[in-house]
């Protein structure tokens, strides 16, 4: 997976931004997802709440991935 553009990661913020204002809270958090979780947000997810959280919420881990290295959240 390539990093997401900056265009695309606008899109789906002001999507999830709008979502929430409209009320529909289950998408706004569903379109928030689909953004990649900063690296050091995503570290500090894993060491606060572990691997299955992050994998079984389906946040967005490609820049974690990216900057870490496969298989960083085994080790």
């Amino acid at each position: 997976m390539g990093k997401m553009p900056l265009e695309k990661r606008k899109e789906l913020l002001e999507a999830s931004l709008a979502a929430g204002e409209s009320g529909n809270y289950d998408e706004e958090v569903r379109l928030m997802k689909l953004l990649p979780l900063a690296p050091h947000l995503a570290m500090i997810a894993k060491e606060m709440y572990g691997k299955g959280h992050l994998l079984e919420n389906g946040f967005n881990l490609s820049d974690a991935n990216e900057e870490f290295g496969d298989g960083w959240l085994d080790r």
